[in-house]
C-alpha cells in the first residue's frame, strides 16, 4: 500500500524530480559514511594486534614511571583494576555496535545516530583531541628515549637543540610510514607488537631471577619495596591519580570499533578481538606493575614525575639497580623500537577519526580524502601536527609536560568511554522500537543493560571527581585545569554545533539501523567460546 502511494506521488512532475534527487542524495550519503574508501583488508590476527600495539608504547615503558611516584606499586595495580573492569563493560557495548554496523568513525558514528549529532560531533574531536595528546606524549617519551640512548640527559643547550633535530627529523618518517595501505601496515603492527609481548614476557621471567637474587648483585629482595618505601605512594588521593593515567594507558583498546570499517569480516572479527585482546592488556599492564614493583621503589629519584626535566624507564631501572647494565640497553633498543608502533597507532586512530568526521560534515571536507590505497591523506598530516607538542618540553621538562598530557587525554577517554555506553542503551533501544530481533546480534554484550549502566556512571564518576585532589588546601589551579579543562571543551563543542544546526535529539523508531550493516554468511559466525577446551582457550587468549 505504502509502495502504491509511492508511485501515484511521484507521477506528479513537480514532485518527482525532487523526491528522487533526495533519495539519490541520502543513498550517497550512506554510502559516503559506510564505504568513504577505505580498504577493508584487516584481518583478525590484525585487528588483535593493532589493539595492543596502541596501548603499549613508550608511555608504557616510560611512562608507567609516573604512576609509580603518584600512586606507588599497590595504588597503580588498585587503579589499573578498577579502570580495566570498566574497560571491559565499555568493549562490551563498543564490540555489540560494531559488529552489527561498521562504519568509518564507529562510536562517534553511532552517538550521531542514536544521541545527537551534536553530541557526536563533540564526541568525535573529543576523541581526536585525545589522540593529538598521545601524539604529544610518544613523541614526548621519544624525546626521552633518544636522549637516554644517545648517552645524553637534556642539561645543557647543545643537547636541547641534538634533541630537537633529532624530532623533527623523525616526524616526516613516521607521516611517510603511515601513508603505507591499511594491510601493510597491519602486517608491520602485527610483527612490532609480537616483538613488544615477547620482550615483556622475557622481562617477567627476568624480574623473578632479579627478585629472588638469582641474577644481579643486590641478593633477594622479595617484597621488600612493599614495605619500604611502601605499599601506597600518597594515600587515596595517589590512587585518585592513577586513575586518570590508567585510562590513558588502556585507551587505544577501542580501536577495535573503528578498525571494523576496514576489516574483512566485522561480524566475526570484532566480537573475536574483544574477547582475546582485553585479557592480553590486563596481564600485560597487571603483570607490568606487579614485577616491576618488585624490582624499583616508587621513590627511585630517576623514575619520571612531575618534577623530573628527563627521567629512565623503570624497565632500565630494575636492570640498572641489579647491576645488569646491558638489560637496561636492550631495554632502550625495544623502547626505540615501540615508537614506530605506538606513533602510528595513534596516526592511524586518530586520522582515521577526523576522516570519518569530515564525512559526516562534522569537520573541513578536504580532510575527508582517501586515496585509492585507502589512506586518509590530509587527515594524516593535519594530526601528525600535533605531535609538535612534545616540544614544549624543550622548556618546561619532560615530567611536567608528561602530567599535563596525561590528565588531559585521560578525562578524554572517561568522556569517549561514557559516549559508547550512552550509544549501546540507545541503540537497544532502537532495535526494540523498530522490531529488530537481538538473533540478528552477530556479538550481545554480557550483562546488558547492567553492564552498559556500570560503564555509564562509572565513567561519570571518573569524569567528575578524578580531579578531586585539586581542592585540597591549598587550591591548585593548575591542578584544575589540567584534570577538568576537558569537561567544558567538551560542553561549548556541543552546544555550539547544536545550536547553530539546530539538531535534536534522535527519534529511536526512526534511527538508521541500515548504514554500515554487513549480511554474514552462517559459516562465517563466531563459535561459541563455551565449546573449545580449556587449554585452547588459555592457548587462544595469547596466540590469537
Amino acid at each position: 500500500m505504502a509502495s502504491d502511494n509511492v508511485h501515484e506521488l511521484t507521477d506528479l512532475p513537480e514532485v518527482k524530480d525532487d523526491l528522487v534527487h533526495s533519495v539519490e542524495t541520502v543513498i550517497e550519503e550512506d554510502r559516503e559514511v559506510a564505504d568513504p574508501g577505505l580498504k577493508r583488508s584487516l584481518k583478525s590476527r590484525h585487528m588483535q594486534m593493532l589493539a595492543i600495539g596502541g596501548v603499549i608504547g613508550p608511555g608504557y615503558f616510560v611512562g608507567i614511571g609516573n604512576g609509580f611516584t603518584n600512586g606507588g606499586p599497590a595504588g597503580l595495580l588498585l587503579g589499573f583494576g578498577i579502570v580495566g573492569i570498566l574497560l571491559w563493560v565499555v568493549m562490551q557495548s563498543l564490540a555489540e555496535m560494531a559488529a552489527f554496523l561498521a562504519v568509518s568513525g564507529s562510536f562517534t558514528n553511532y552517538t550521531s545516530r542514536f544521541v545527537d549529532p551534536a553530541f557526536g560531533f563533540s564526541l568525535g574531536w573529543n576523541y581526536a583531541f585525545l589522540w593529538f595528546g598521545i601524539l604529544g606524549a610518544e613523541y614526548n617519551n621519544l624525546g626521552i628515549g633518544m636522549s637516554r640512548l644517545v648517552g645524553i640527559w637534556l642539561t645543557i643547550s647543545h643537547d636541547l637543540l641534538e634533541v630537537r633535530f633529532a624530532k623533527l627529523g623523525i616526524y616526516p618518517c613516521v607521516l611517510a610510514f603511515s601513508y603505507l595501505g591499511v594491510l601493510a601496515f597491519g602486517e608491520a603492527e602485527f610483527a612490532l607488537t609480537a616483538m613488544k609481548l615477547l620482550f615483556i614476557v622475557a622481562f617477567f621471567l627476568c624480574s623473578i631471577l632479579i627478585t629472588s637474587g638469582a641474577i644481579g648483585d643486590q641478593g633477594k629482595i622479595g617484597f621488600k619495596y612493599y614495605s619500604d618505601p611502601g605499599a601506597f605512594a600518597d594515600g587515596v588521593s595517589g590512587v585518585f591519580k592513577v586513575f586518570v593515567f590508567a585510562a590513558l594507558q588502556y585507551s587505544g583498546t577501542e580501536m577495535i570499533g573503528l578498525t571494523a570499517g576496514e576489516s574483512a569480516n566485522p561480524g566475526r572479527d570484532v566480537p573475536k578481538a574483544v574477547r582475546f585482546v582485553f585479557w592480553r592488556v590486563l596481564v600485560v599492564f597487571l603483570g607490568g606493575i606487579f614485577f616491576l614493583s618488585l624490582c624499583v621503589p616508587w621513590n627511585d629519584p630517576t623514575l619520571l614525575s612531575g618534577a623530573s626535566k628527563t627521567a629512565r624507564s623503570p624497565f632500565v631501572i630494575s636492570f640498572v639497580n641489579a647491576g645488569l647494565p646491558r638489560g637496561g640497553d636492550a631495554v632502550n633498543a625495544i623502547i626505540i623500537i615501540t615508537i614506530l608502533s605506538a606513533l602510528n597507532g595513534a596516526l592511524y586512530v586518530s586520522s582515521r577519526t577526523v576522516s570519518a568526521l569530515a564525512h559526516q560534515k562534522q569537520a573541513p571536507k578536504f580532510l575527508g580524502h582517501i586515496n585509492k590505497r585507502g589512506v586518509p591523506t590530509y587527515a594524516l598530516i593535519f594530526c601528525n601536527l600535533f605531535g609538535f607538542i612534545s616540544l614544549l618540553n624543550l622548556s618546561s621538562g619532560a615530567g611536567h609536560v608528561y602530567d599535563w598530557l596525561v590528565n588531559i587525554t585521560g578525562v578524554a577517554t572517561f568522556i569517549t568511554w561514557g559516549g559508547i555506553c550512552l550509544a549501546h542503551l540507545r541503540f537497544r533501544k532502537a532495535l526494540s522500537l523498530q522490531g529488530v530481533s537481538l538473533e540478528e546480534l552477530p556479538f550481545k554484550a554480557a550483562f546488558y543493560p547492567y553492564g552498559a549502566w556500570i560503564g555509564l556512571c562509572g565513567n561519570l564518576f571518573f569524569i567528575f571527581f578524578q580531579g578531586w585532589t585539586a581542592f585540597l588546601s591549598p587550591f591548585s589551579v593548575e591542578d584544575f585545569f589540567k584534570n577538568y579543562v576537558m569537561i567544558p571543551v567538551f560542553v561549548i563543542m556541543y552546544l555550539g554545533y547544536k545550536f547553530w544546526n539546530k539538531t535534536k535529539w534522535v527519534d529511536l523508531a526512526t534511527a538508521d539501523l541500515v548504514t554500515g550493516r554487513r549480511e554474514m554468511n552462517p559459516e562465517d559466525r563466531l563459535l561459541d567460546i563455551k565449546k573449545i577446551g580449556i587449554g585452547k582457550r588459555i592457548l587462544g587468549a595469547f596466540t590469537g
